[in-house]
């Protein structure tokens, strides 16, 4: 089978990017969704822990959201854990579900610089031969954020990887984005969400009692 033109081949390493050159996302979504565990202190602390666009070696901490409830699920640590399973395997205990909480928040992007993982235009502006380069090896991946965050970058738009798809964004911690987070609203907790719920079900998940 071919490979297409937006996706030739294997995905490369980041060169030395320039600001100027890169092709920033024109339009990013206002609304944003965070699915977090009760214990969290802050479920919007921007973290450094390893995963595709966050780690120590980074110079920001990241922030990850989605732009709809089911995508924020299945990016999670709960939701990542069970996208990991055998389809026979794929139980939740209700009590697990009663401790994630779901967040809302308002994005003000304005003057913020944005990378579209999910523009091919965008991939070609700074010699991602790949999507894969974004959604493939974390290793590479977190090599394309601290590429990108030396250009200014202040967040990733991505799909998630996951069971349901959706927009994500990986948010740095920058000095400009920091303050873009106009409002932060505890929802509920994701076994309130009928929506994720009937989603579950359907994708053949079964709620425990524990």
């Amino acid at each position: 089978m071919p490979t297409s033109v937006d996706d030739p081949g294997r995905p490369n390493s980041p060169g030395r990017l320039t600001a100027k050159n890169i092709r920033w996302a024109e339009k990013v979504p206002a609304r944003w969704w965070r699915n977090s565990h009760t214990q969290n202190g802050d479920a919007f602390a921007f973290t450094k822990i390893a995963a595709r666009f966050s780690g120590p070696g980074l110079s920001h901490g990241t922030l990850y959201l989605g732009a709809n409830r089911i995508a924020c699920f299945w990016e999670s640590g709960l939701g990542r854990d069970l996208n990991s399973r055998m389809p026979d395997e794929l139980t939740i205990a209700e009590s697990d579900l009663k401790d994630r909480f779901e967040f809302s928040t308002t994005l003000k992007a304005s003057g913020l610089k944005f990378f579209n993982a999910t523009d091919a235009a965008a991939r070609r502006s700074v010699g991602a031969k790949t999507s894969a380069c974004f959604s493939a090896d974390h290793a590479l991946a977190r090599s394309w954020a601290a590429a990108l965050i030396i250009a200014g970058a202040d967040g990733i738009l991505y799909e998630s990887t996951r069971q349901s798809p959706g927009l994500c964004l990986a948010l740095f911690g920058t000095a400009a984005a920091k303050g873009c987070l106009l409002s932060r609203k505890k929802v509920g907790s994701a076994y309130d969400d009928a929506e994720l719920l009937a989603q579950l079900f359907a994708e053949g998940v079964s709620i425990i009692s524990a």
